[in-house]
């Protein structure tokens, strides 16, 4: 109070309508923001809903007072006033002070509305409202925070055209958003908005539209796989305010993604959910919390169906070896050419003993037996053998976190060399298989059918759910076996069910392990949701062959 300036903060808002019933006493926009506490009477596509935001800009006043004013679209009414929130303290005559006052008309503690006697500094000319900050406690980097603020939490309103911010100099738009994100927020971990633009506008993203969500409305998904995306999902309402960053996702890669909850009916269920702060959905605050947390269940299972559903196929994949650059020079660096040459005479000229040696290296070939299905048409044993000591990474490929990637090849014309015509194949098998083969030489030889791509991962490990996708080099319908793996060896997985993830179909789950018939096809893949008995988490492995 004592300086010869006091810093404000000025915030203003246009093309809106003002706010209502400066001359209605206890009704209307203008008593709910000056005068009354914890009450509002917006609508379902309106930002609050608790009446309890509007005491925020006090908190950036170190005189904890703050003034208003407004034009009204509808009269061109003006009006102007000042709130003090100070503490409540005992005076001199023991007497507990008040700790709200307010600047205005003495008079039934009313707004000034004659514009000359509003100061000109104050003074709204366009419709809207503006909202004085006294003794705002800027910091150095205040303009910064707030650009970072509204880019993280409405990139969605500015790119949809529904809102500009004026900070300063800087003008945040749709034309300037994707220039501010990479400035702002690319870098920062904090932020992720710069992803979720990427989500949200590149042509290569996933579209999930649903027009009428449980009856309640329309809400759309929009997903971004890549490697170094957060796997976090933006929760967006219909004021194109992001609520909170969704995450918990069981997938084998990563992605970005925005949810936006467009129908009137949901943006009315979720507005009632908030809190004050706006940042979750919490169904304990709506009046039926069972029923909520139901609505809730089946939104985020049918996100995690939508991300689920996606697949994504990496031809290549690096591997650093930890120390393995020192000896591998980069051919297009004339530096390090020129580094050996030295490195060369600087030896040569200490003698023989220091003089490099020549280094060898040899190519080994290892190669896997096929995987072979024994009397197919009765049983459904199978085994698969690798040349000792060797494994091929290409053809299998289990790890202890759950997931197993590989391509397990079905019999080939090299596995026929033994075989009758009766079927019966001379392979050390299943004893089993082959008596039952041994009386049936009326069945024909089981058809070819080779895995060209195979993935199988944990969705979720509480469950025991496992997602299984096969290619193969040909279109048709089988079997497939699938084994959990040991360091000395597989035995049959305890599988409970499998659904065909495209169509919802159960699949039969026959003795000794044998699964379908399920369709498979030369261009695309057959994803199926496997269910274990238990709750287990392990390494799988899995065969097919063909009906």
């Amino acid at each position: 109070m004592e300086l010869e300036t006091i810093p404000f903060l000025k915030i203003s808002d246009y093309n809106t309508t003002g706010l209502t019933g400066v001359n209605e006493g206890q009704r209307g926009g203008w008593h709910n923001l000056i005068k009354s506490v914890g009450s509002s009477d917006k609508d379902s596509h309106s930002g609050g809903s608790f009446g309890i935001g509007k005491h925020a800009p006090f908190a950036c006043s170190d005189l904890r007072t703050v003034f208003y004013g407004t034009k009204e679209a509808d009269t061109g009414a003006e009006a102007f006033q000042g709130v003090a929130k100070l503490v409540t303290y005992i005076n001199e005559h023991d007497e507990p002070t008040q700790g709200t006052g307010y600047f205005g008309m003495i008079e039934k503690n009313r707004p000034i509305t004659e514009t000359v006697e509003i100061n000109e500094f104050f003074r709204r000319t366009d419709i809207g409202t503006d909202i004085f900050i006294a003794g705002f406690n800027e910091k150095g980097s205040w303009e910064e925070k707030i650009i970072k603020s509204v880019l993280e939490n409405f990139f969605i309103a500015i790119l949809n055209e529904k809102l500009i911010v004026k900070v300063g100099d800087t003008t945040i738009n749709a034309n300037s958003l994707a220039g501010l994100l990479e400035k702002y927020t690319k870098n920062d971990p904090e932020c992720l908005s710069y992803h979720y633009y990427e989500a949200y506008t590149l042509s290569n993203r996933y579209h999930f539209p649903n027009k009428d969500f449980l009856g309640l409305g329309e809400i759309d998904l929009f997903v971004l796989p890549g490697k170094d995306l957060p796997k976090r999902v933006a929760m967006v309402r219909g004021t194109g305010m992001k609520i909170y960053d969704k995450g918990s996702f069981r997938t084998p890669f990563k992605f970005a993604g925005v949810l936006i909850a467009k129908g009137e009916g949901i943006n009315d269920f979720l507005r009632k959910i908030e809190p004050p702060t706006h940042s979750a959905w919490e169904p304990d605050r709506h009046e039926n919390p069972e029923e909520a947390k139901a609505i809730i269940r089946k939104l985020y299972s049918w996100i995690n169906e939508q991300v689920r559903s996606i697949t994504v196929v990496t031809d290549e994949e690096e591997l650093d070896v930890e120390g393995l650059s020192q000896y591998l020079a980069d051919k297009d660096d004339p530096s390090l050419e020129v580094q050996a040459q030295q490195e060369i005479v600087q030896n040569s000229s200490e003698g023989e003993k220091a003089a490099p040696k020549d280094i060898e290296i040899d190519i080994n070939y290892r190669t896997v037996k096929q995987t072979v299905f024994v009397g197919i048409n009765e049983s459904f044993d199978v085994y698969q053998e690798t040349a000792a000591g060797a494994e091929d990474p290409e053809d299998v490929q289990g790890g202890g976190d759950g997931s197993t990637e590989g391509s397990v090849r079905g019999s080939g014309e090299e596995d026929n060399k033994g075989q009758d015509t009766s079927g019966h194949k001379e392979q050390t098998g299943s004893s089993q298989g082959r008596e039952k083969n041994e009386g049936n030489n009326s069945a024909a030889p089981s058809k070819n059918m080779r895995l060209v791509r195979s993935r199988i991962f944990c969705i979720d490990p509480n469950t025991s759910l496992y997602k299984v996708s096969i290619q193969t080099d040909v279109e048709g319908s089988g079997y497939i076996g699938i084994k959990v793996i040991g360091e000395v060896g597989g035995e049959p997985a305890p599988v409970k069910s499998v659904i065909v993830q495209q169509t919802g179909e159960s699949v039969n789950i026959g003795k000794n392990g044998k699964i379908g018939p399920v369709s498979f096809y030369k261009d695309k893949k057959s994803d199926l949701l496997v269910t274990l008995e238990g709750s287990l988490r392990c390494a799988l492995e899995v065969a097919i062959h063909a009906n």
